[in-house]
């Protein structure tokens, strides 16, 4: 099972001075900035997916500026994103339509002819059709009655768009390209008679939509539908495949590959599991510490601006922090002063809430306290390998601006990557 990264430019900057908490006045964004196989010395992935959606153009915008999205196109989706064949040698480069950014729309805003203009100018090896997403969905055993005029006219929008997008791409972008044909459907059976018609019309690598929100359960029991009325030798691919603790359920069901990037928007996006360990037997999951800056936190910022703290105040306290959390990293402060630098910050912020509601500012103390006391009393930045944790030691383990939450999220691309290969023998 392959395990492709879905690329947001999730870059950072290698430079970064976590003492001082600034990059050089010199560094220029995306030139000096590395990616995450770059970061890491290897690629913690067997390839990279960009979605259109992401790059943007004249359709709608993207987060590539206007002169990223034109040398993404005019240099190819290996060059750009530095993952270039010879340096990492079998993997791949996939291309979607990123679907979930037009959700809402009555179509897709791209046509077929745009989707293989994009996919032949970024030199992807696999590129899929255009879909347009269907989130409802019902086990077959519910058989759940309800209006399906949307999702049917939903499916066959994509089909159509895939029997056009099979015969074109043939024909413009090439035979070292693998067309992959997106399976959406409301049920298993819809799925299966959707990867049928895929099928018949010549595609050998399908794709699971609308997977994103199921349980594993559910995701099962579509992917065991679609294996069941297509041949063994088509291949299979999951769009957004997040489920870590469940991915070795999966390695008998004849899954081809997988993408995700929850491993990575976990580290910043979740309330609790942002720092990924493997033990042997199971997923570990644990809360980073969160430093704000001052003025970045608003709670801070609105007591600073209506003189109800003051600024010299809060940020003795942060600096406290911080370099007490650094202390105990090498062994030069306790376990509980590294607990209490971060509380009394915390107590500083809540205070205001405090004055109003007590119970409501001390039950997010304790909360705080439950999440970091883990993290920082197992340590589990000194039992990892990685690049990042093995050189910046417990600054991966504070929630505080891109440079460290981003290299968190890199650190849990290489625990999930480490994870799949395992499972690959």
């Amino acid at each position: 099972m392959k395990f492709i990264f879905a690329e947001n430019m999730d870059l950072v900057d290698p430079n970064f001075d976590f003492v001082k908490d600034r990059s050089s006045s010199a560094r220029e964004p995306y030139w000096d900035d590395v990616y995450p196989h770059q970061l890491l010395g290897q690629a913690p992935y067997d390839g990279l997916l960009v979605s259109r959606a992401i790059v943007g153009g004249h359709v709608r915008a993207g987060k590539y500026n206007e002169s990223q999205a034109m040398r993404f196109r005019r240099e190819g989706a290996r060059k750009f994103l530095r993952f270039e064949e010879k340096d990492y040698p079998n993997t791949v480069m996939w291309g979607d339509c990123g679907a979930f950014a037009y959700v809402e729309d009555e179509v897709p805003p791209y046509s077929v002819d745009d989707i293989i203009d994009f996919y032949a100018d970024g030199q992807f090896t696999h590129g899929c059709s255009v879909d347009h997403i269907i989130f409802e969905y019902h086990d077959a055993e519910l058989d759940l009655p309800f209006d399906d005029t949307e999702v049917r006219r939903r499916q066959e929008i994509t089909l159509s768009n895939a029997a056009e997008f099979i015969t074109k791409s043939r024909d413009r972008i090439g035979n070292h390209f693998t067309p992959v044909g997106v399976v959406h459907g409301w049920s298993p059976k819809t799925m299966a008679d959707a990867a049928m018609q895929l099928v018949s019309m010549g595609y050998t690598y399908l794709a699971l939509g609308g997977m994103v929100p199921l349980k594993s359960e559910q995701i099962k029991g579509a992917l065991r539908a679609v294996r069941a009325v297509i041949p063994e030798t088509v291949s299979i691919h999951i769009l957004g495949f997040a489920k870590a603790d469940q991915v070795h359920e999966f390695t008998t069901e004849n899954l081809t590959s997988v993408d995700t990037t929850s491993p990575l928007l976990r580290a910043f996006k979740d309330d609790r599991a942002n720092y990924y360990q493997w033990d042997g037997e199971g997923f570990n999951y644990f809360t980073a510490v969160r430093v704000p800056q001052v003025l970045s936190s608003t709670p801070l910022k609105k007591m600073v601006q209506g003189g109800k703290l003051e600024l010299e105040d809060a940020v003795e306290l942060e600096r406290h922090a911080l370099k007490t959390l650094r202390a105990y990293d090498t062994g030069g402060a306790s376990l509980k002063s590294a607990v209490t630098s971060v509380l009394d910050y915390w107590t500083l912020i809540y205070s205001d809430i405090a004055k109003t509601n007590p119970t409501k500012a001390n039950k997010e103390i304790a909360k705080m306290t439950e999440r970091i006391t883990p993290m920082l009393s197992k340590q589990p930045w000194k039992k990892c390998d990685c690049k990042i944790c093995s050189e910046i030691g417990i600054e991966v383990a504070i929630f505080r601006g891109n440079n460290r939450n981003r290299r968190r999220g890199v650190h849990n691309l290489f625990v999930y990557g480490n994870r799949l290969r395992e499972l690959k023998g």
